[in-house]
């Protein structure tokens, strides 16, 4: 054994250039994945250790009961809608026998506002909270200043103090449901030992503000219970769930509640991204397969002679595959140090998407860099055993002939299997549309081994049928080219197959984006009439003051607002979307097309259903909000809603929304301008808005086109993603055309000596990639445009009606792909443009 290691060290040594790329695929690859694991582990470890901390002193917590099914808010299947608290709960809970403390917990909306602009971007929710006295039950910590004592003052978190570069005494505004509030900064606090709460941006109240400020009700949003010491604490759960109206939750439940509460927003996120370093890793196993595929079949003659003076066949697959594990080991300790080196790179990434992160020290886990590991060695070896294994097997005799590195012939059984497969994932496709099927779109996944299969096949017809074109095009270059393709068909589908992964994979994230900004934005195109629109800072919370309707309206060239707010409710026991609306106003500026029933007659009392079902008029609904159950008459079903994701799919009167939950803030104002007196209008609303933080100016054009983009973020770190993958691929490309050149060395030095220059000599091998590049990405985006049109048309539902297919872009792909094939084999072309001819010729084939 010692014996083969020296063997396969010397032997990777000795060709240490064809293994540099191979093995910076594979440090890429293991790099992306250890950096996707460790980024995941640090997300969820920081939350859960933060939560665990600040509520460390909470034996049990009073909540309203749960409205509907758990799960809630507009297209948020992980909050719940619950019922609001008596009054006098905190009182109760306190009389209970074995209670040492409970406190009052109040939450609401708060935005803190320095210097008329609002602080803080991304995901993180704005959150108001009522500063708790108790130390033992307040999650928070002084880390300078004071608690607040008095309306006007506020504590806020350490991340928002430093965003904004403040302190305490430092005088700023809060934006919150009952309008924009000057305010003095007594203090800065942490979430136990965090700058700031997990994916929140904090300011705390005084008692006496909660009222006035977040426009809650008299009773609390929860109850923190601390259990007197020496005291069954599940004996005082059973007289706290005696309590009526309420549902008690123990402590350490209460913290893994809010633990998955945390993270669960983020988990898409490492679904996103370990699918990308899944593509990763096979399109760095298709680089390895090639490599050693190469590297064994240039070897022919020695594994030939071994054989025939005594050496077994396990010796030679051993050899290959300690050679593969040497290079698979480095190229991973070094993808393991770049990727936790690395981490913080892949957040800046994450943060172009809008998305805000759990900040905090790494946490790197043994499982995370074991399954890393695991990944990157194992891949490398099982992808050199396969080509390694059917070497060892080749007869002596037979390895010492002068015969080609592989059969020229295609299988015919191996392309009739790929067909078959094909026909069934085109079945499976057709079966899953016709039928709505989720199920039937695994079919089509058949397609890629499918390709595998036929992939030779695939090549050499390509190669023959563009061999006319390609001599026209380029003379007898382009003739050589294309049947350098047909000559090597195995190599050349095998190098094929990384660039069509990384197309394919392009292609698919193009049309989803595509069919979700269509869908997005399809009712603002249609129905949006108004001049202008007023909209909130961020598209998933409302944040205009509802002041600021008014002080539009009051404006001479103005001729009506109507404004748009928003609340969750549960309808038939899922938490939807509840907009609020003047329904003499908006349908005069948004057209939300009724199709039965008069929208007037929402002044009444009744409620306008979003669908396509006139049969619905004239039902009864019921609508549970926190504070409320409303139960209206259908008056109108209209067939489109006010856009975005957030967009309402029941339309109430604005009176009548907020008698049942309260002031909310707007969610969007449309304006109507005075006919011919659009300049001055929309300079006077210019000026109106930019003066109120939480709301932005945009005329009618801006927002059509606008609508849709708050993916647009999300879509630049998805193309982001996908460069890495493609440079990967592109890496393969670079080390198989490397590689193949090696191989027909003495083909090229007799190119040259029959008279062709180094130019020549370099245009055919740039040729050959070009015909392979185009042919790779082609099959990449006719693939993934049949699997995503199924894909979207049978899972996109009501969020995505329609299939967007954006063949511009598609068009910019497949010249993007060709181009970066040529680029990445210019340099190999260029070096065996200057090897002498005699040398050329002379090397061993």
């Amino acid at each position: 054994m010692s014996q083969m290691m020296r063997s396969a060290a010397r032997s990777v040594l000795a060709s240490r250039g064809r293994f540099v790329l191979t093995g910076t695929a594979i440090m890429l690859s293991v790099a992306f994945l250890v950096a996707t694991l460790v980024l995941s582990d640090s997300m969820r470890g920081r939350a859960a250790s933060d939560i665990a901390e600040a509520l460390a002193g909470t034996d049990a917590v009073v909540q309203g009961v749960v409205l509907g099914e758990p799960g809630g808010g507009p297209g948020d299947p992980e909050r719940s809608v619950r019922r609001s608290l008596d009054p006098d709960i905190t009182k109760r809970v306190a009389t209970v026998d074995g209670v040492d403390g409970a406190a009052s917990q109040w939450v609401g909306f708060a935005k803190l506002v320095v210097d008329g602009s609002s602080v803080g971007t991304g995901t993180a929710s704005d959150v108001g909270r009522n500063w708790i006295a108790d130390p033992a039950l307040n999650p928070f910590r002084l880390t300078s200043g004071r608690p607040p004592t008095k309306v006007g003052e506020v504590v806020i978190d350490r991340s928002l103090a430093g965003d904004a570069g403040l302190a305490p005494g430092a005088v700023v505004q809060v934006l919150t449901t009952t309008g924009i509030h000057d305010a003095t900064i007594t203090g800065v606090a942490t979430f136990a030992s965090a700058d700031a709460a997990p994916l929140q941006r904090t300011v705390l109240l005084p008692d006496g503000a909660v009222s006035a400020w977040l426009d809650t009700a008299a009773a609390p949003t929860e109850v923190l219970v601390d259990v007197a010491e020496g005291v069954d604490r599940v004996e005082v759960l059973g007289r706290l769930a005696a309590l009526t109206g309420a549902e008690v939750v123990d402590g350490p439940d209460h913290i893994r509640t809010m633990q998955d509460a945390a993270t669960s927003p983020l988990q898409f996120l490492t679904v996103f991204l370990l699918a990308f370093a899944v593509i990763a890793v096979l399109i760095g196993v298709t680089i390895i397969f090639n490599t050693f595929a190469l590297t064994v079949a240039r070897r022919r003659r020695e594994s030939g002679l071994l054989r025939a003076i005594g050496a077994q066949r396990r010796q030679l697959l051993g050899g290959v595959v300690i050679e593969a594990a040497l290079v698979g080991t480095i190229a991973t300790l070094a993808g393991l140090v770049c990727g936790v080196a690395g981490v913080d790179v892949l957040r800046w990434l994450v943060g172009l998407a809008g998305i805000t992160l759990l900040t905090g020290p790494s946490i790197v886990s043994t499982t995370s860099i074991a399954v890393a590991a695991t990944v990157g060695i194992g891949a490398t070896i099982l992808s050199a055993w396969i080509p390694a294994r059917r070497a060892a097997a080749t007869p002596p005799i037979e390895a010492l002939r002068e015969s080609a590195a592989e059969p020229r012939a295609v299988s015919p059984a191996r392309t009739a299997s790929g067909l078959v497969l094909a026909a069934a994932a085109i079945a499976g496709g057709a079966v899953a549309v016709v039928r709505s099927s989720a199920t039937w779109v695994l079919f089509v996944g058949a397609i890629v081994p499918a390709l595998v299969l036929c992939g030779p096949a695939i090549v050499t017809a390509a190669a023959r049928g563009s061999a006319q074109v390609a001599r026209r095009a380029a003379g007898v270059c382009g003739s050589i080219a294309a049947g350098n393709l047909a000559a090597s068909p195995r190599r050349s589908a095998s190098t094929a197959l990384a660039l069509m992964l990384g197309t394919a994979m392009v292609t698919i994230f193009a049309i989803f984006a595509s069919s979700l900004t269509s869908a997005v934005g399809t009712d603002v195109r249609k129905g949006l009439q108004a001049d202008l629109v007023v909209t909130s800072a961020t598209a998933d919370f409302p944040t205009i003051d509802p002041a600021l309707a008014g002080r539009i309206e009051a404006l001479p060239d103005v001729d009506a607002v109507a404004a748009l707010s928003i609340a969750e409710g549960i309808v038939a026991g899922k938490a939807e979307a509840i907009g609020g609306i003047d329904p003499t106003a908006l349908p005069t500026m948004f057209d939300l097309d009724p199709i039965a029933g008069d929208l007037a007659d929402l002044s009444e009392g009744g409620v306008a259903v979003v669908g396509d079902d006139p049969t619905l008029l004239g039902g009864t609904l019921a609508i549970e909000f926190e504070r409320s159950t409303l139960e209206a008459p259908i008056v109108a079903v209209v067939a489109r809603s006010t856009g975005g994701f957030e967009a309402p799919l029941y339309f109430v009167d604005r009176a009548t929304l907020d008698a049942s939950v309260g002031r909310l803030l707007d969610a969007l104002l449309f304006v109507d301008l005075a006919d011919g007196m659009v300049a001055d209008a929309e300079k006077d609303v210019r000026a109106l808005v930019r003066a109120t933080p939480g709301s932005f100016f945009e005329t009618r054009a801006e927002h059509v086109a606008k609508s849709g983009s708050e993916i647009a973020a999300f879509r630049n770190f998805i193309d982001g993603m996908l460069l890495l993958a493609s440079f990967i691929a592109l890496l393969g490309v670079a080390n198989t055309t490397a590689l193949a050149i090696n191989e027909r060395s003495g083909e090229f030095g007799l190119l040259r000596a029959v008279g062709a220059t180094r130019r020549e000599l370099r245009r055919i091998v740039r040729l050959e990639v070009a015909l392979l590049s185009f042919v790779a990405a082609s099959i990449g985006i006719a693939m993934a445009v049949g699997f995503g049109w199924a894909l979207i048309d049978v899972t996109g539902g009501a969020e995505i009606p329609s299939v967007v297919v954006p063949w511009s872009r598609l068009a910019v792909t497949l010249v993007v792909a060709v181009t970066a094939g040529v680029v990445a084999a210019a340099w190999p072309a260029f070096r065996v443009s200057r090897v002498p001819v005699l040398e050329l010729a002379g090397r061993d084939r």
